[in-house]
């Protein structure tokens, strides 16, 4: 029987880049169903199970999924390491399951259904001008931070109503929060990071939920706050907590799909031409660009119960790492999963994750992520990446880079 390498989740994403995905191909072929030690998780990488463990089809909870990453603190030492977390992780929408879930879902979809998310394609429209405008006049952008970030997080807090003076932080709170709980056994020191960063979010929140019981706006926040106090009964913990993830998720996902898919539209002048000349086409283009990029890399899940999965016993209170990455290019459902190819049926891909949990800003990213692509191609005639090697985060769970710098061509 052949040994099968052992994967780390958090330091192999960064050191292996875009290979990653090999290395998960490979996995998903010689063990669908396997135990890492490195991550102290079950990798699940075929797409029917992956779909399944999604989906409600077996015993995998969303409640205690934290324990992916705050395994590394003992519970004993929680409240004094990692106080805040402590309070609000139990609070987070990705963490719980319902009947909570259903309230906060509910609750939360409010502000991006698709009549929200087309009264803000304007505002999206005019930031992705002014964004690209700067970029005509400069000779090397640096991508990230210049245009990737500021589209998905200036759009995020007009909806939301938090004030642009809150924008210096979101990238220090981004990657805070991303490197200490997105991923398998992070060093102590990563997840007290993140802590301090939900701390100075929690903060933030707190002051401009002040400012609108004194002064109710149109916005997420008002709209969270008056569901605190009506039949939905939301605590103002849980009201906290929805922003933590709203703020976050809301933003920095959109920013990542946005660097990975342009670098991966560098490698892929054809692909650049075909949004250039097939504009109808440019959703189910992103739909593709973001299946193929696995900015989305999977989520975990909490056993609830033994059960057996391809002969492997797994035991009450393990955890799995359900791989999107290893679901979108599993060849069995996508053919050719490692081309490019914008004429592929994307109905099938797991890039938002199926059942109760399916993104609820999904909307409010494809939208974005239309608008962006389409102007870029129609202002510029192609993009170089400068840097030699790409600076991948240690991060599992939403793949991204800490800069990426380019050089746009004109048309």
């Amino acid at each position: 029987m052949n040994v099968i390498d052992d994967i780390d989740l958090m330091r192999q994403p960064q050191t292996q880049g875009l290979a990653f995905v090999e290395r998960i191909n490979h996995l998903r072929e010689q063990d669908p169903v396997f135990w890492s030690d490195a991550s102290n998780c079950w990798i699940v990488t075929r797409f029917q199970d992956v779909s399944d463990g999604f989906e409600g089809k077996l015993p995998l909870l969303s409640g205690g999924r934290n324990e992916f990453s705050l395994a590394v603190i003992p519970h004993e030492e929680r409240a004094k390491r990692i106080p805040t977390l402590h309070r609000y992780v139990k609070h987070w929408i990705v963490n719980v399951d319902a009947p909570q879930h259903t309230r906060l879902r509910r609750l939360a979809m409010k502000a991006f259904t698709k009549k929200i998310v087309e009264s803000i394609r304007p505002l999206a429209k005019r930031r992705v001008d002014s964004l690209l405008d700067m970029a005509a006049k400069k000779i090397v952008v640096e991508f990230n931070e210049e245009i990737a970030r500021p589209l998905p997080g200036y759009v995020l807090f007009k909806l939301i109503g938090f004030s642009e003076n809150h924008f210096k932080h979101l990238r220090e709170w981004s990657n805070a929060m991303v490197e200490g709980v997105s991923v398998a056994n992070p060093p102590p020191h990563l997840v007290e990071r993140a802590d301090w960063a939900v701390g100075e979010m929690t903060k933030v929140i707190l002051e401009e939920l002040d400012k609108r019981r004194e002064d109710p706006r149109d916005d997420l926040l008002t709209s969270l706050l008056n569901s605190s106090e009506g039949s939905e009964s939301l605590s103002i913990d849980e009201v906290v907590a929805t922003m933590h993830i709203i703020i976050i998720a809301g933003h920095d996902t959109t920013a990542n799909t946005m660097t990975l898919g342009l670098e991966a539209l560098s490698r892929h002048p054809q692909a650049w031409d075909y949004i250039y000349h097939h504009p109808e086409s440019i959703l189910n283009c992103i739909n593709e660009l973001m299946r193929y990029t696995s900015m989305s890399s999977g989520q975990s899940r909490i056993v609830g119960e033994d059960f057996q999965w391809h002969g492997k016993k797994l035991k009450k209170d393990d955890i799995v790492f359900l791989s999107i990455m290893g679901a979108n290019h599993d060849p069995r459902v996508f053919t050719s999963p490692e081309k490019l190819d914008f004429t592929r049926n994307t109905e099938k891909s797991q890039v938002f994750a199926p059942g109760i949990h399916h993104c609820i800003g999904h909307l409010l990213a494809k939208m974005q992520l239309c608008e962006f692509f389409q102007t870029l191609v129609t202002r510029f005639s192609s993009v170089e990446i400068l840097d030699e090697r790409l600076d991948f985060m240690p991060v599992s769970v939403f793949r991204g880079m800490y800069g990426m710098n380019v050089r746009f061509n004109s048309r």
